[in-house]
């Protein structure tokens, strides 16, 4: 369903984009695999397996903390912070959307 309500979203070029960098768009898991490491296994695999040096995530929303406890547990750090209108933040409860980045070490 969020590739068809995102398409737009997803299919966007980025401005600038770092070479040798690979982008991570959407990570979702399933309610009843949450909490279990699966989307840590699929993040280091891709970062094990692709030919990239860098990978970026944008917008993740900085209400959602176990996304971003991941991340930085994969040694993804804030590179960006955007932040959302004041009218769509007291709606949807989101104050900023962070950008993040993995930096092969």
């Amino acid at each position: 369903m969020a590739g068809i309500f995102l398409k737009k979203e997803f299919e966007a070029p980025y401005k600038d984009f770092p070479t040798k960098a690979g982008s991570i768009e959407f990570v979702g898991t399933a309610s009843e695999f949450r909490g279990k490491g699966v989307a840590s296994q699929m993040i280091q695999h891709i970062i094990q397996n692709t030919p990239y040096h860098h990978y970026l995530i944008e917008e993740v929303a900085d209400t959602n903390i176990p996304a971003m406890r991941l991340y930085e547990k994969l040694g993804f750090k804030e590179y960006k912070r955007k932040p959302i209108p004041e009218k769509i933040a007291k709606k949807n409860g989101i104050n900023n959307l962070l950008s993040i980045r993995y930096e092969e070490k």
